[in-house]
């Protein structure tokens, strides 16, 4: 059987589990009995996690602030473009993530490039970076004090570390970030923490699982 075949039928599982569980709630006649988050590769918060406001522009040239982050589930990824190895490539694992889950008639987050290296990171650089994995991928930057406060909400960190010289230099230098993933929830509040390593079925999983206990305790 082809990978994504196998793939498909695990989303097909998660999905009709995730679902039962809220049913099951929807139905219970016992209130009293306490809702605790599933195991994820990572963590769901029990109560989310307050992401205070903040002020970037998207890969658009847009505005954005955490009001452009309710009323739908986003995920974000800190890193930058000159990232040689797990920003593309945890950028590829999104792109399948996406695509399988809209194949499922299941609607996915939305995907969010926020970079940490503002210096290089332009709007316009953003823009033909996240476009290149997926058109509806948005890509953000801004002030450098913006990025640390926001990133410093998500339990994400970055600094800058020696390039190909083995020095910081205007030119020349790399940055070193978190792998993590945060799903943020419909309240823009941060709900889970995904961890690496990703792949397309456990970052599928710890969203589902992460949808299903939110709507367990907001109903």
């Amino acid at each position: 059987m082809k990978k994504s075949h196998i793939l498909i039928l695990f989303i097909a599982a998660v999905f009709a589990a995730t679902s039962g569980i809220w049913m099951a709630k929807q139905t219970s006649d016992d209130s009293s009995v306490s809702i605790k988050p599933e195991v994820i590769q990572g963590a769901i918060y029990p109560n989310a996690k307050n992401i205070k406001d903040f002020n970037l522009i998207n890969h658009r040239s847009e505005n954005i602030t955490k009001e452009n982050f309710k009323n739908h589930w986003s995920l974000i990824f800190v890193g930058y473009t000159h990232c040689p190895d797990i920003c593309p490539t945890t950028m590829a694992v999104m792109t399948q993530v996406s695509e399988f889950m809209q194949k499922q008639q299941i609607k996915p987050p939305e995907i969010v490039f926020l970079s940490i290296d503002p210096e290089r990171d332009t709007a316009d650089i953003l823009n033909s970076y996240v476009t290149y994995f997926n058109k509806d991928f948005i890509g953000l930057t801004g002030d450098v004090e913006e990025i640390t406060q926001l990133s410093a909400q998500l339990n994400a960190v970055f600094r800058k570390a020696p390039g190909l010289s083995g020095q910081i230099t205007d030119e020349d230098y790399l940055m070193d970030h978190s792998s993590a993933l945060m799903l943020i929830n419909p309240h823009g509040n941060l709900q889970s923490i995904l961890t690496a390593p990703h792949t397309p079925a456990n970052m599928i999983d710890s969203i589902l699982k992460s949808q299903a206990y939110f709507q367990q305790i907001s109903n």
